[in-house]
């Protein structure tokens, strides 16, 4: 019996080796898709190599990328950045307006003529010069004196005193007063006659005063007792 299982044992097993070796021979023309495994690698489609190949290509070709990249971020770090800020332009400030010029200093011997047209008698507090020279005739004797200086004094309230000096050293002194009239004209009153150092007296004058633009104002006197007339100028004194 033995001897004849043997035979057909041998005969089986090399019908088997026969069809493996006919697979391994043809695995890559058929249809076998669970036999591809345990074939060898030559067995395989051209194009199925072909993209294993172009597989095997990429992946040398990502490695050297990685390479390159590190290799590029080792100088990266190497290397020091200074920030380069352009300066600012400059900062230009606006040129300060300048200050108007302060008025110039009043003329303190000129008049201030809004206040006189205001009719503010404050105008007349201080001293006043009368720029004339008045011929003074004793009217008994018929001597005349020569008076080149005349003075008058106001507060503010236009009461003050007036001086009249003359070439031969006779002075007259007495009081005197101002106020505004209705049309702006400067009304100076003497209460009575002027009486002086040598004996004679000055006859009461009365005077009207108007601004004459330049910084005196034109007085008209006028004697009532006598109808004298003159005209002189005022202008304000110096102070000292």
């Amino acid at each position: 019996m033995l001897r004849i299982l043997l035979p057909i044992f041998s005969l089986l097993l090399l019908g088997l080796v026969a069809f493996a070796g006919h697979a391994a021979l043809q695995a890559c023309t058929l249809n076998a898709p669970a036999l591809a495994r345990w074939l060898p690698q030559n067995c395989r489609g051209e194009a199925e190599q072909a993209a294993l190949l172009r597989l095997s290509a990429l992946r040398a070709e990502h490695a050297t990328l990685l390479r390159d990249i590190r290799e590029k971020e080792n100088e990266l770090g190497k290397i020091q950045c200074v920030a380069d800020h352009p300066e600012p332009p400059p900062i230009v400030l606006p040129a300060p307006t300048p200050e108007p010029p302060p008025p110039p200093p009043r003329d303190e011997t000129t008049i201030d003529e809004d206040a006189w047209r205001n009719r503010d008698l404050a105008v007349l507090d201080g001293c006043w010069e009368l720029e004339t020279n008045m011929r003074v005739t004793n009217i008994q004797t018929g001597k005349v004196s020569h008076y080149t200086e005349w003075t008058m004094c106001f507060d503010a309230n236009g009461a003050g005193t007036q001086k009249m000096s003359a070439t031969n050293g006779a002075t007259c002194n007495g009081t005197v007063s101002g106020r505004f009239l209705d049309d702006g004209q400067l009304r100076i009153d003497e209460p009575g006659d002027l009486p002086c150092s040598d004996g004679m007296d000055i006859l009461r004058r009365v005077g009207t005063c108007t601004l004459s633009g330049d910084g005196t104002a034109r007085c008209n006197l006028y004697q009532p007792e006598r109808g004298g007339r003159d005209t002189v100028r005022l202008r304000r004194a110096t102070r000292n």
